[in-house]
């Protein structure tokens, strides 16, 4: 009786909702049409496209974290070459925007699964959001404890990005439900990387006006950045100097900046020489390692050769953990390489050399700047008035010597940022490294090969900025995530047990 009455009062209750609603989309479209201007006609399909992109990717962060360390170091080179093909700029810049897509894909991969699982912040996060929330402050309320803060919006914003991105990209992929296997293709993905770029720095070595032409007029990277982006020709230049001077030669590969390329093939090394270490005999790991370290010799960087060179003597020392064989491995081609790279390093810049003490001398007047103020500017010159921003915004760049504070990746965040960030992104860094060493010490080697990286960044970060770009720090922090990832891989597969049609690089499994 209780049924009966249930389904008389319920009697429509497995129908399928209405979808009448449907009928009125050609009339709001046809609107749209009507109302709205080409350009944000343009601009309004390019957010629906980013939307249901954003929703397609949210459930696979292993996937969006993968395809941004393919994108981030192609980015100058590919996007210059679509420009040249005609692919308009309004189509182009936002487009550009695909990094901060994919990084928020990861980040609320991150929080979704934080919720899910109700799992407490440790002490890296916590550091890590104090840090985050100082700089958040800077941006809404830029006076607040600085007086020389930029007012505009956009100089903020860019910092903004720069400062933070890195952050909370690791932040994200230390949370979300990304299959271990990911891990395996990360670091296939930078060895694959890695190789092409050592490729092509060599080629640029071999001929180096071909390079540079190959850039200027076939790329066309210096109109892409000035047409589409929008900075000032001499910006444009001043990114683009290290490929137009031949003489001397600073390699820059697809980076187009000796140093950012100096830094990823540290990453690189850091990943060949472990996986070396620990008996992994795959020749192609020798060949990336080898070539690495010829194109480091030839970036004329000496930051980032030192700090190969210190974490392949770390790598290369004995440990309970790591097979003899795999180090007298490692050892031996080392020894090779020395005895190639010694006797030529006299005279260069890393040793002996005129440019080299003046360019030395530069860096400590540098750091010393940087220290100088802190002394006098401790709450920070203001958000915005950083290397890499204020030169890009006149008004700015008088105020820090042309944007470059200190060559130093401790006092550049002190000096835009003040002590109040520096303390918690200190500890979040301090609480990283023992983080890696501890796991490392376990026998993970996946934490073993990001905590490597992650050390040859902080050394070669001594003299020159290192956190600045988008390439080198978002795959650096987005590796350091996935090491120290706090997911347990019984949750993951709980979690999507119902994706199994999903494809394999998505990393849900």
């Amino acid at each position: 009786m209780v049924n009966r009455l249930l389904k008389a009062r319920t009697p429509y209750r497995d129908k399928p909702r209405s979808q009448k609603w449907m009928w009125c989309l050609p009339l709001v479209v046809a609107f749209l049409g009507l109302a709205l201007t080409q350009k944000r006609a343009i601009d309004l399909m390019g957010v629906c496209v980013a939307l249901l992109l954003f929703a397609f990717l949210v459930n696979r962060p292993g996937g969006a974290l993968i395809a941004l360390v393919i994108i981030l170091p192609l980015e100058s080179i590919v996007f210059g070459l679509l420009y040249g093909l005609h692919v308009p700029a309004g189509f182009l810049h936002p487009l550009s925007a695909y990094k901060e897509l994919l990084a928020g894909v990861i980040l609320v991969a991150g929080l979704r699964h934080i919720r899910d699982t109700g799992k407490k912040l440790d002490r890296i996060d916590i550091a890590l959001l104090l840090y985050v929330g100082v700089v958040t402050i800077y941006l809404i309320v830029p006076h607040l404890f600085s007086i020389y803060a930029p007012n505009q919006w956009s100089p903020r914003f860019l910092a903004y990005r720069s400062d933070v991105g890195y952050v909370l990209i690791f932040f994200g992929a230390r949370h979300a439900p990304i299959s271990p296997r990911v891990k395996d293709r990360f670091l296939q993905v930078v060895l694959g990387m890695g190789a092409f770029a050592a490729a092509v720095g060599l080629y640029q070595r071999i001929a180096p006006a071909s390079f540079a032409n190959f850039v200027i007029n076939t790329a066309h990277v210096a109109t892409y950045q000035t047409n589409v982006l929008g900075l000032d020709p001499t910006v444009a230049a001043r990114n683009l100097v290290y490929v137009t001077t031949l003489n001397p030669l600073h390699i820059t590969s697809i980076f187009l900046s000796p140093y950012d390329f100096g830094d990823y093939l540290d990453i690189v090394v850091a990943v060949a020489a472990v996986r070396i270490a620990q008996n992994r005999r795959s020749p192609f790991n020798y060949i990336v390692l080898a070539a690495s370290m010829a194109c480091l010799y030839f970036t004329q960087s000496r930051s980032n050769g030192i700090a190969a060179a210190i974490i392949l003597v770390l790598i290369a020392l004995p440990t309970a953990r790591s097979p003899v064989e795999g180090r007298l491995r490692l050892i031996g081609a080392l020894l090779v390489a020395a005895v190639l790279v010694v006797p030529s390093l006299s005279g260069s810049r890393y040793i002996g050399n005129a440019s080299a003490n003046q360019s030395s001398q530069g860096h400590i007047f540098e750091i010393e700047d940087g220290l100088g103020i802190i002394y006098y500017v401790p709450l920070g010159l203001g958000l915005g008035q950083q290397p890499g921003v204020a030169n890009r915004f006149a008004g700015l760049s008088s105020l820090i010597n042309d944007g470059d504070v200190s060559d130093n990746l401790i006092t550049q965040v002190a000096d835009e940022l003040g002590l109040q960030a520096l303390l918690p992104w200190l500890f979040m860094m301090g609480f990283i490294l023992w983080e890696f060493k501890r796991r490392g010490g376990l026998g993970d080697e996946f934490a073993a090969i990001a905590g490597f990286g992650f050390l040859a960044i902080v050394i070669a970060g001594q003299y020159h900025h290192v956190f600045l770009t988008f390439p080198v720090p978002w795959t650096l922090w987005a590796g350091a995530g996935l090491a120290l990832s706090v997911v347990e891989p019984g949750s993951i597969r709980e979690k999507t047990s119902s994706a199994s049609s999903y494809p394999a690089w998505a990393g849900v499994r």
